[in-house]
């Protein structure tokens, strides 16, 4: 940041340290007609109650149980049987099942439950390596418009030689600090570095955000010392603002004789000038506090500090403006504060809190950040307001897309500059497409649905002829939506997509899975659950096959005229007669399961073992494979009999 800043305000002390979708969507589906229109047959509720009542577990059976009921909006059944898959799967749990967990308790009003999914949520997909928190890699930064087209200009009106920086809103005017000289031969310099202390100014702002007619800033609260990072109430009365250790004319230090920072404010009197300044009540002489940010309400004051409880060397803070005075001081907490210097916040109309922080990387120096408490979400701006050096004091009108803020990337590190900026309005477009997952063909005819992240509907509507695409003009940028599509005769799908912040088109691919209505002839059963594997040179039921098996139960039970033809597989490692003998002990092991655990008449069972005759790939004798590759040979086949 501004070294002037930095060696000028906090003396020796410390340089610069201040300076929900997913939950479903009302369903016109007639029940009980569609036993099987989700997910395949098999994956019906009815089947996976049927198959949990009998004390199977498993975190396939879970989260199907839990999709379920969600998708039908039911969400108190599935918000318990996310729980169970949860607390008893936890390894397994995938990112979208914790969002979809959350958004079934946000549904039934347990909200500090769902906010720990979330965190649980926002985490493991960090791990996996998505970009869910926002952050963006040093590449990304460098590209520019990160956060937006922003389109930046140096104001004319900085001086060559000294620092201006701290830009603040003052009405149609810019209020900033700056060391320039004034041609006042009486003028104080500060000894460090020879440069004059800083002062309050204001000019005109004009055309494309420059400014006319600066000139110093009338009233009483400029003085010998530094004056600096002003901020204006939003009824215009107040003027908070960063000066020395100098209250009542007393210039006073710590046990280290440093002089700290203040907090001071002046209020505007009958001649439109600011004075009869007032020092905070928290302030004290043993630690700084600085640069001040006013909330859009006028109810919060926000600043920096390294007070006692302070993460880094700087942290953010605030406290409560009340009618008699202030509330109580609060620190804004390690999700926004890092172990380095955190300082020079602003809050925009939209409660969007902008600061500049050395703590997370970033290009070099300090990085303007934004904080969204709606989203929970910190992210770095980029390029080009971010720069490898100093990037700080940035203020930001969401309204009209104009702001200031400062950097030294130009100039000797004492000498900052002050730059305006427009944000380009954000235009963008939402597609969704709808296509087979199998044939990859499109479906013409599919309704689409777009929700946002409190589960309102937004639009709905088809897919539209020739590529099955639907279009949502006008997304906000940088929010979260939940596009479904359903089409009868296929399963409904979702997915998430995130608007970029700048303007883009964005286009979303769902993939609907026909749905099986019936059993033909010849079906193998095992292509709708989990493969049913054996150990090496074994044949008793291990457990995760006993949950796939119970599947098939279900099935058989749900159609009582269905035969099955039972078939077992080996890979090709041993000897042949011994790999078909083998086949035929897993053969029999399976049927005698179905019959003994799932109570099926036996002469709805038939099968055989074929060794390893009818090898799924290239692995037979003497070929060299991966055990996975083995493992795909070791299977079973459930193959539908006419009925």
């Amino acid at each position: 940041m501004n070294h002037m800043l930095q060696k000028l305000l906090l003396s020796v002390f410390v340089l610069v340290c201040f300076s929900a979708f997913l939950n479903a969507q009302e369903r016109d589906l007639a029940k009980g007609t569609k036993k099987f229109n989700q997910y395949a047959f098999v994956d019906s509720q009815k089947i996976f109650l049927r198959v949990a009542e009998e004390g199977y577990e498993s975190a396939d059976l879970f989260a199907k149980l839990a999709d379920s009921f969600y998708y039908n909006a039911d969400y108190d059944d599935a918000a318990k049987w996310y729980a169970k898959l949860v607390e008893k799967y936890a390894q397994e749990v995938t990112p979208n099942q914790y969002f979809r967990y959350a958004q079934a308790l946000r549904a039934i009003e347990d909200y500090e439950t769902s906010n720990e999914m979330i965190s649980k949520y926002e985490s493991l997909a960090e791990t996996q390596g998505t970009d869910y928190d926002n952050s963006v890699s040093i590449s990304e930064l460098k590209s520019g418009n990160a956060m937006g087209t922003f389109t930046v200009e140096r104001l004319s009106a900085n001086t060559v030689g000294y620092s201006d920086f701290a830009p603040a809103y003052y009405g149609e005017k810019l209020l900033f600090s700056s060391t320039r000289d004034t041609g006042n031969l009486t003028r104080r310099v500060h000894s460090w570095n020879n440069q004059p202390f800083l002062d309050l100014y204001v000019g005109d702002i004009v055309d494309q955000g420059q400014l006319n007619g600066v000139s110093k800033f009338n009233g009483s609260i400029n003085t010998e010392f530094h004056e600096s990072t002003a901020t204006l109430s939003p009824d215009g009365k107040t003027l908070y603002f960063t000066r020395n250790n100098f209250t009542n004319e007393t210039y006073r230090t710590d046990k280290r004789n440093t002089n700290k920072l203040k907090l001071y404010k002046a209020t505007l009197a009958d001649d439109g000038t600011f004075g009869n300044v007032v020092e905070l009540p928290f302030n004290t002489n043993s630690f700084s506090t600085a640069h001040p940010a006013v909330s859009p309400d006028g109810k919060t004051l926000y600043f920096s500090s390294d007070r006692d409880g302070t993460y880094g060397e700087s942290d953010l803070w605030k406290v409560e403006i009340t009618e008699n005075g202030f509330g109580t001081v609060e620190n804004l907490g390690a999700d926004i504060n890092t172990p380095g210097r955190d300082t020079f916040p602003f809050v925009d109309a939209d409660g969007k809190l902008y600061f500049s922080t050395d703590g997370r990387g970033g290009l070099g120096g300090l990085d303007v950040y934004v904080y969204d408490s709606e989203k929970s979400s910190i992210s770095n701006l980029g390029e080009p307001v971010n720069s490898p050096k100093d990037d700080f004091t940035f203020i930001f009108d969401a309204e009209s897309g104009n702001g200031y803020f400062a950097s030294n990337r130009q100039n000797d590190p004492l000498d900052d500059d002050i730059y305006t900026f427009t944000r380009e309005a954000c235009e963008s477009t939402l597609i969704v497409q709808v296509i087979d997952k199998n044939t990859r063909k499109p479906l013409n005819g599919a309704r689409v649905g777009i929700r946002d992240i409190d589960n309102e509907l937004l639009t709905s509507g088809v897919a539209e002829a020739p590529d099955a695409k639907f279009n949502f003009d006008d997304p906000d940028c940088g929010a979260d939506y939940f596009a479904r599509a359903e089409m009868e005769g296929y399963a409904t799908a979702e997915k998430n997509v995130t608007i970029p912040e700048q303007s883009s088109e964005v286009t979303v691919v769902i993939e609907l899975e026909p749905s099986i209505v019936d059993i033909p002839p010849d079906f193998d059963l095992g292509k709708l659950i989990n493969p049913i594997y054996f150990d090496f040179d074994k044949s008793f039921i291990r457990p995760d096959a006993a949950v796939e098996l119970a599947k098939i139960i279900e099935i058989m039970k749900e159609y009582p005229q269905l035969r099955i033809d039972v078939r077992s597989h080996t890979d090709s490692r041993g000897i042949d007669s011994y790999n078909m003998a083998l086949s035929e002990r897993r053969n029999k092991s399976t049927i005698e399961y179905i019959v003994e655990k799932g109570g099926i008449d036996r002469d709805r069972l038939t099968g055989r073992g074929y060794g390893e005759t009818q090898l799924l790939n290239e692995c037979s004798n003497g070929v060299p494979c991966t055990e996975e590759q083995h493992q795909l040979n070791r299977r079973s086949e459930f193959i539908v009999q006419d009925y």
